[in-house]
């Protein structure tokens, strides 16, 4: 199979809500667009989401939301990002709707995805009209490709190479890139994420030369399903007002902890306290999701009709839930264009930094994904407008790749890797623990030197990929002696203004592999010159 090759103005990595945004808005700003998703379009996780949009509005200030959300994020948040966000987070649920979401305002805060009779997910209701409108024909879509490496040239980004499923080996000569390519929950043992979601612009940056920012913070989500033969999804909000959680002797946990907020408000605006809480309460027993309460009316309403269909023994007896991993806060650094400090380099969604700080509050991925998609291809779109094509990328192609990988070991070695960042990069940590699991990183790297050299894959790469982020995750997690948000170190269980409101930058050393750290202090400053060679 021979190579093929792709022009296009703007190349969009990742087909969930921020890439699709950007890929509508750059074509409909003139610009041949290239979208690639190495599933089907319609996989991700923005298919998985709840639903809900934290709004600003006139009910909820620009101002107020600002500060909601640096509150939640334990003011390490980027507050540029914060304020365009605040600035055009109500036309954004204007735009949507034209597009043929259908959403409604429930508070003064939160509108949700109004699902139909509840045989579609609320992400699919979201993502299904916003994909009808890629099928202009400016943009090629591309699922089932996955990108493997960013191209350069003369230090601004201009394509990429991937390898896919039906053409083999493609190279996209483009003018800029936009990376929305999500998070990483799929590197831990227990998460609700798609299970490919493996943090691969995370390591696409890195090879490029771009740091990581905040990657010690990862979001845990409560709520998440540990019914034996059932996958660990959230158990999506809103709970209904009957429904509590118990500990294995059937107390209310609520009430044992004289918790001063219902289910909803914990999952929804402190979910790193109830975290905590739930990882402590596992330790000592099973916990439970009681929902045998809630009127058999309301399990006609759309969300707990689905959920019902998923957990059909929760009608009738208390199900078990513990926390998994649900978002990461941290990665690539933008600024208020959504543009990274290459040239020609954008990001939006999962994969960026800032906009969350220490902890996400519920409702702000979804507001974060649209309004930076939006942005990001519009900022893609101009500069492509301002720069010509580069020379050719053919020569770019590595050797050959398999799709699809046979080998048990890779598999066991990818098991081993989910195993090793939820046991040290786990809801609690300490500095024991992580030096432990840095410690079994190099023998994973020479496992993974000794397969490669027997044959490359498409798996075996998101294998080495997952190896090195995990390893971030650690090491910045070892660098912060203190506990905030989302990050709880047990050897460090208070926040430390003094000393540790600041972010943490991890670059890579091509040489040897090991990470080089730096701090900033966290004053919503502009980006830096921190690209290291």
């Amino acid at each position: 199979m021979g190579i093929k090759e792709i022009d296009a103005d703007v190349l969009v990595v990742g087909s969930g809500l921020a890439g699709v945004m950007a890929a509508v808005k750059a074509a409909r700003m003139g610009c041949t667009v290239v979208l690639a998703s190495k599933g089907s379009m319609r996989s991700g996780n923005s298919v998985l989401v709840g639903g809900g949009w934290l709004v600003p509005s006139k009910d909820f200030p620009p101002d107020e939301y600002v500060h909601v959300t640096l509150e939640g994020g334990k003011r390490i948040n980027d507050v540029k990002l914060l304020r365009v966000l605040g600035q055009r987070g109500e036309a954004m649920m204007r735009v949507l709707g034209e597009m043929g979401v259908p959403l409604e305002k429930r508070s003064n805060r939160m509108w949700w995805v109004k699902m139909d009779t509840g045989k579609r997910s609320a992400g699919i209701v979201l993502m299904d009209p916003l994909l009808e409108h890629t099928k202009d024909e400016r943009i090629v879509v591309l699922p089932w490709l996955s990108i493997i490496e960013l191209l350069m040239d003369d230090g601004r980004a201009s394509g990429a190479v991937g390898i896919s499923r039906d053409m083999g080996p493609v190279v996209i000569d483009a003018k800029s890139v936009v990376l929305a390519t999500g998070g990483g929950g799929g590197i831990y043992k227990r998460h609700d994420n798609h299970r490919r979601t493996r943090g691969d612009g995370y390591w696409l940056a890195l090879q490029v030369g771009l740091p990581l920012r905040d990657m010690e913070f990862v979001q845990f989500y409560p709520l998440g399903l540990a019914e034996p033969h059932l996958p660990p999804l959230m158990v999506p909000p809103p709970i209904p007002k009957e429904g509590k959680a118990i500990d294995s002797e059937g107390q209310d946990i609520v009430e044992k902890h004289g918790l001063r907020f219902d289910l909803n408000e914990f999952i929804m605006e402190y979910r790193d306290q109830f975290t905590l809480i739930l990882t402590t309460e596992t330790e000592r027993g099973k916990v439970y999701l009681d929902y045998t309460g809630v009127p058999e009316e309301k399990w006609e309403t759309p969300r707990l009709n689905r959920f019902g269909r998923i957990n059909p023994a929760s009608r009738n007896r208390p199900f078990a839930v513990a926390p998994v991993v649900h978002f990461f806060m941290g990665g690539v650094e933008i600024n208020e264009f959504a543009q990274t400090a290459i040239p020609g380099l954008f990001a939006a969604g999962e994969v960026t930094a800032g906009v969350h700080g220490a902890n996400r509050i519920g409702g702000n991925a979804l507001m974060e994904c649209a309004v930076f998609g939006d942005i990001a291809g519009e900022s893609a779109a101009l500069y492509a407008m301002g720069v010509r094509r580069g020379k050719s990328k053919r020569g770019a192609v590595p050797g050959k790749f398999l799709w699809k990988e046979e080998r048990k070991e890779v598999k066991e070695l990818f098991l081993e890797v989910q195993d090793l960042t939820w046991t040290h990069a786990g809801p609690i940590r300490n500095g024991q623990s992580l030096q432990e699991g840095l410690s079994r990183v190099p023998e994973m790297e020479e496992r993974l030197l000794e397969l490669e050299a027997d044959g490359k894959s498409l798996e075996l790469n998101e294998v080495k990929g997952s190896v090195l982020i995990s390893k971030a995750i650690m090491r910045a997690s070892l660098e912060r002696e203190e506990s905030r948000g989302a990050f709880y170190r047990e050897d460090f269980p208070q926040s430390d203004d003094d000393h540790w409101l600041k972010n943490i930058f991890l670059s890579l050393n091509g040489k040897t592999g090991d990470f080089i750290v730096t701090h900033r202090p966290a004053e919503g400053t502009e980006l830096t010159d921190i690209i290291q060679p």
